[in-house]
């Protein structure tokens, strides 16, 4: 009769009302788990106002964000245990990759429905209904994906699952929710580490009710976020536990970290069995009273985590802020990301900024200019986000070059390619020194590069520092090495005369040119870059989110390279640049900003290298 009860049991849990952390408290098996092989929810109580809030049918949106070793992945595997057997209908769990997916399934999922008989006597026999990526119960679908658009584009789902989404590339996500678009009880839980500051999966959580793990003092009952501020997460730094070289000695320095109130300012006891206890007293407390009623988000520290030492946590913290120090930030962005669970700001930082103020000259835009050598008119172009009800556009900035500075024109956006010659002919800037991006939707650009005469800029990402030019000088072959390539020919059409015509565009290297930029820009050069006393906004927010941080290559070799915060707007710096490639191209401008190294002519077959003049000042 065993079956029976079995049976009974678990007609009974169904009918209870229970909402999803009860009903798992000591029921569900998680072979995968490893630390209990079943469910026990004191064991990790800041998991359960999250399962409870997809319990709720009011609450449409949950995003999770905790630090790794917190056990949030087991949110969403609790999550599609009970929609499997209480309320079926299309899931998709989406990973950043087809490979992430299928080990989630083969390692997490299919051991826990095998382990469980209620959902393993769902499972269907049919092999051919148990794909790498799909199971297809008899009462619903599942798919574990990766963050793909063929995945995004397929199905009408009830339920969206996301890991990582601040992994995704840039659309993903959104691709996704439509999928949930006119469905009766859509239910987007989302789980994951730190994001990036003002990212997609930063906003969504932002856009929610942002509540925050508290747990209370032993001593005076306050109830406080659990945090690794040096006020709180406290250790003793003196002669004991750090030495004469300014090392710290880790054995010493270790046993006296410690967790600080507050509220009254006592020690805590840091025993996990303390921090076990204390945690089970711990509330969420919301602290965004604009979000949407059925929109919940949720946050914690490992500081929280009671399996997590507090020694440890504080040693990484150190480690990490003791590396970017040095230059090398990839230890804290994973410090803050993975145990603060909060999003990264990829800003330079402040010192690498530049003054803007230094680079204000006394002129306003299009002002005219009399020692002018030649000027050029760049354009970035976009796709645009549809999303925000934006169109393809395209950003510019017109320059000005003399014998002893760059003068910023004009700058800004443009929707239409009609205005971009509309701007050109009023900027006073000749057709062939009007060059576009071309990297996006490369054949209509080159179209209109023929129509008006322009030429194509793209960048090249592949570190190429330099491309050949081969000259004859003096009888000689020389081949000069330049951050840009020769003409290079792209499409063509008819010129109406029998023959054709052909677009023309070059390829430019990416880290030189920034190199130059900056070392111009900064104030590092004799020669200098202005820009007006009423530029915009944009364009110095633009221009500042580049910065040069140090690589560890997988050859274990350091270097250095300029990077770009990834959440901020950079368009106007590419445009820049562009701009400068331009005035590098101009022979007599080159001759400004370029040298050659004479004494190395017959050397190496004739190669020559350029050094920047504007590099000495005079």
């Amino acid at each position: 009769m065993t079956w029976i009860t079995e049976f009974l049991s678990d007609s009974l849990r169904e009918q209870t009302g229970q909402d999803i952390a009860s009903w798992a408290d000591g029921y569900l098996k998680i072979p995968q788990s490893v630390r209990y092989p079943i469910f026990i929810a004191d064991e990790a109580p800041w998991l359960l106002e999250p399962l409870r809030a997809l319990s709720d049918p009011g609450i449409s949106q949950v995003d999770v964000r905790m630090p790794a070793g917190a056990a949030k992945s087991l949110i969403g595997e609790i999550f599609i245990a009970w929609v499997l057997c209480h309320e079926p209908g299309p899931l998709y769990y989406v990973w950043q990759s087809d490979e992430d997916g299928k080990d989630a399934k083969e390692d997490r999922l299919e051991p826990m429905f095998e382990a469980n008989d209620f959902i393993y006597k769902k499972m269907p026999t049919d092999r051919h209904k148990k794909r790498q990526s799909k199971i297809v119960f008899a009462h619903m679908p599942l798919y574990i994906v990766g963050a793909n658009l063929n995945a995004a584009q397929s199905k009408r789902i009830r339920y969206l699952l996301f890991e990582e989404p601040h992994l995704y590339k840039a659309g993903m996500a959104s691709a996704f929710k439509k999928r949930m678009e006119g469905v009766r009880g859509p239910k987007l839980l989302t789980l994951s580490t730190g994001s990036i500051l003002d990212d997609e999966s930063d906003k969504d959580f932002n856009d929610g009710s942002c509540e925050e793990w508290e747990v209370p003092c032993p001593s005076c009952g306050f109830y406080q976020k659990m945090t690794d501020s040096p006020d709180r997460l406290r250790c003793d730094k003196n002669k004991d536990t750090v030495d004469e070289n300014g090392s710290i000695i880790w054995h010493k320095l270790l046993p006296t970290v410690r967790y600080n109130c507050e509220s009254c300012g006592v020690d805590w006891p840091i025993d996990q069995a303390f921090r076990r206890e204390q945690s089970q007293s711990g509330r969420y407390k919301a602290t965004n009273a604009n979000a949407r009623a059925d929109h919940r988000s949720f946050h914690c520290e490992a500081a929280a985590i009671h399996w997590i030492e507090l020694s440890t946590i504080l040693e990484e913290k150190l480690k990490a802020s003791a590396a970017s120090r040095r230059g090398s930030i990839e230890l804290l962005k994973d410090y803050v990301q993975k145990r603060k669970a909060a999003p990264w700001d990829e800003s330079p930082p402040d010192d690498t900024k530049v003054d803007i103020q230094r680079m204000t000259g006394f002129y306003i835009k299009r002002d005219p200019v009399t020692d002018e050598i030649a000027r050029f008119f760049t354009l970035d172009n976009q796709r645009g986000k549809a999303r925000e009800g934006e169109g393809e556009h395209r950003w510019f900035v017109c320059r000005s070059y003399s014998e002893t500075e760059s003068r910023l024109i004009d700058e800004g956006k443009i929707d239409t390619w009609e205005e971009v010659e509309e701007y050109r002919i009023k900027l006073g800037v000749p057709p062939l020194q009007t060059l576009i991006d071309i990297a996006y939707d490369t054949p209509k650009v080159q179209s209109m590069c023929l129509r008006y005469g322009w030429q194509g800029l793209w960048g090249d990402m592949t570190q190429k520092q330099s491309f050949p030019h081969h000259e004859i000088i003096g009888g000689k072959r020389v081949t000069r090495n330049l951050p840009f390539s020769t003409p290079q020919l792209g499409n063509r059409m008819d010129d109406g005369k029998g023959g054709f015509k052909q677009a023309r565009y070059f390829w430019w290297c990416n880290q030189p040119i920034a190199d130059i930029y900056h070392q111009i820009k900064d104030g590092l050069a004799s020669y200098r870059m202005t820009i007006a006393q009423d530029t915009s906004e944009d364009y110095k927010k633009h221009t500042a989110v580049e910065y040069k941080g140090r690589i560890i290559g997988k050859n274990g070799v350091a270097r250095w390279e300029w990077r770009r915060a990834k959440s901020k707007a950079d368009h106007l710096l590419d445009a820049d640049q562009m701009n400068l490639v331009a005035a590098l191209m101009h022979p007599r401008l080159r001759q400004i900003l370029y040298t050659f190294k004479d004494e190395v002519q017959d050397v190496r077959e004739g190669e020559v290298e350029y050094v920047l003049r504007s590099l000495t000042p005079q």
